[in-house]
């Protein structure tokens, strides 16, 4: 613990910076809703309309392009069943306003709408009609190029179907090839499986060093006050975990690990718009490794711990979930509505690992999950999240790892934004799996990727976002941008923290205008400011991941 009080006043300094330079704000400020006055005097809803509006809205003289009417023309409409599946309200039920705007925030968490409301039309002879309308997003992505992250380059192609034939399916197929291997895959997903409220995800992956698989079946909480939900996943990973130091592979391991899940959990109770949830689930993890390959010399790392682990038990879960969503704009995406619950939330595993199940070891486990935003306006944004998990077998706790991290977001103008990322984790006898590592895929844009192994890390991000009004061909939205990195690990080679390293770059970031995420597309070039002598001067970076 002493090796970490350095570590807490170099986050507290972080954290400090952060509110200071874009302040904290404290409460949410709600707008009036245009649904509330019909509640009180208790309205009922006598009539749903479904208006599916094209991906390119023609009325607009800069979408009315040969592009967007030959996209139109090939796009398959959302089916008009696929969006009242999808609804929380009903026909002749009685107005509730929160589950109009739950059912606002459900379409726009579908990956083929772009933008979705509700509204309410008053006919002459005083009923109510709902009128639904969502905006279909581009869903046929050809995703083909190259890219140089962290200093390793990679290739990929696939084309993803995010709404087959209108039905809301996904379908896609991909090929990669990195610095580890060469992939290629198919995956399904049914947010509507056989038109009901069950999900499917499938995934298949072949590897030039093995495959992996996964497939999840799920009756979700699709709504706050949903009664009970159940699902089940399956996952298999045969292939190999890579060690890295100093930005290179140190070591190969030939790797096989095998989950299930299975759960189920109802709604305990609801007071005003806070839920509690309670269920029983049971998990069963095998990991093998194989024999250990150096590939490149270690310097002062030892050798991991290579375990095999056969784990399985039963646990309880409970959480909990209040509804206090707002709406914000732009502040990852561009031009797409972006909501963000502003109430604490949080969820509790607690179980044990038993032999009697067939488990290789008796080991209590337990996760803790909790999150929080604060809003004053439109115009900021702070979000917090934590989490604790671990298992203790005879020997002390193992796989301890906690993690934190607190974002901010503040308007300086509607098209500049200043954001700001803080994490902090820490790890206590992490599996090697489960290393941290500091780098570009890191949040250090500016150093290799994989920079130096260890069980303890912090990072610390800065941007200044500067969107523009260029938009081409109601496709491309351009904006810029300009950022600083810090951080620094804690060594799995004993040698204490590493130093703290910093970088600075400036980029280009390309909204998606048609996307139902609001990708962008980044395009950056970061300068270390201490780099290591085996690191390049510079590092670009290419890609569509975004931290925050």
């Amino acid at each position: 613990m002493r090796e970490s009080w350095p570590l807490l006043r170099s986050l507290g300094a972080c954290l400090a910076a952060v509110l200071v330079v874009v302040g904290m704000p404290i409460q949410g400020v709600a707008a009036e809703k245009p649904w509330r006055g019909l509640e009180t005097r208790k309205a009922h809803i006598d009539k749903i309309e479904v208006v599916i509006g094209d991906v390119f809205d023609l009325t607009k003289a800069d979408e009315n392009t040969w592009i967007g009417r030959t996209a139109d023309h090939l796009h398959a409409s959302t089916r008009e069943m696929v969006i009242r599946r999808a609804l929380l309200i009903s026909e002749g039920e009685q107005v509730r306003e929160r589950r109009i705007y739950e059912t606002e925030r459900l379409l726009r968490a579908l990956p083929f709408i772009k933008d979705a409301h509700i509204d309410p039309v008053i006919q002459p002879d005083g009923t109510v009609v709902a009128r639904v309308r969502v905006r279909d997003a581009w869903t046929t992505q050809v995703n083909a190029g190259a890219s140089q992250v962290g200093g390793q380059r990679a290739m990929n192609f696939g084309v993803d179907e995010k709404n087959f034939m209108g039905t809301g399916k996904s379908v896609t197929f991909d090929l990669s090839k990195d610095h580890e291997r060469s992939t290629w895959g198919l995956a399904y997903g049914d947010p509507q499986l056989f038109g009901s409220r069950w999900t499917l995800a499938a995934h298949t992956q072949y590897l030039t060093d093995g495959f992996t698989r996964s497939l999840d079946l799920e009756r979700p909480f699709f709504a706050l006050d949903t009664p009970w939900s159940t699902g089940l996943k399956l996952s298999q990973a045969h292939t190999s975990l890579y060690l890295y130091d100093e930005g290179k592979q140190i070591a190969q391991v030939p790797f096989i690990q095998n989950e299930v899940r299975l759960s189920a959990a109802k709604l305990l109770f609801e007071r005003e718009d806070r839920v509690w949830r309670g269920g029983l689930l049971f998990k069963r993890q095998d990991t093998t490794y194989g024999l250990m390959t150096q590939t490149a010399p270690s310097g002062a790392l030892a050798p991991p711990l290579l375990k095999d682990r056969r784990l399985r038990g039963p646990a309880l879960t409970l959480s909990t979930q209040k509804d206090a969503f707002d709406t914000f704009a732009d502040l990852q995406g561009m031009d797409t509505p972006e909501d963000y619950n502003l109430a604490w939330t949080g969820a509790l595993e607690l179980g044990a690992y038993s032999r009697a199940c067939g488990s290789s070891m008796a080991a209590p486990f337990f996760k803790v999950e909790g999150a929080k935003g604060w809003s004053a306006s439109s115009e900021t944004l702070t979000l917090f999240t934590a989490s604790w998990e671990a298992r203790k077998p005879p020997a002390g706790l193992e796989n301890n790892h906690l993690s934190t991290s607190l974002v901010h977001y503040r308007k300086l103008t509607p098209n500049q934004i200043l954001a700001g990322l803080v994490t902090l984790d820490l790890a206590h006898r992490p599996d090697p799996e489960t290393w941290y590592y500091v780098g570009g895929d890191q949040g250090l844009r500016g150093f290799p990727n994989q920079l130096h192994p260890g069980d303890a890390r912090w990072t610390a991000s800065f941007d200044y976002r500067l969107l523009t009004e260029q938009r081409w061909w109601g496709l491309v939205r351009l904006g810029y941008t300009a950022f600083l990195d810090v951080g620094s690990v804690r060594r799995m080679d004993g040698q204490g923290w590493s130093r703290t390293y910093s970088d600075v770059g400036v980029g280009l970031r390309l909204g998606n205008l048609k996307s139902a995420l609001g990708r962008v597309i980044l395009l950056s070039v970061a300068v270390p400011l201490n780099r290591e002598p085996y690191q390049a001067r510079w590092q670009v970076t290419v890609g569509n991941a975004m931290r925050f």
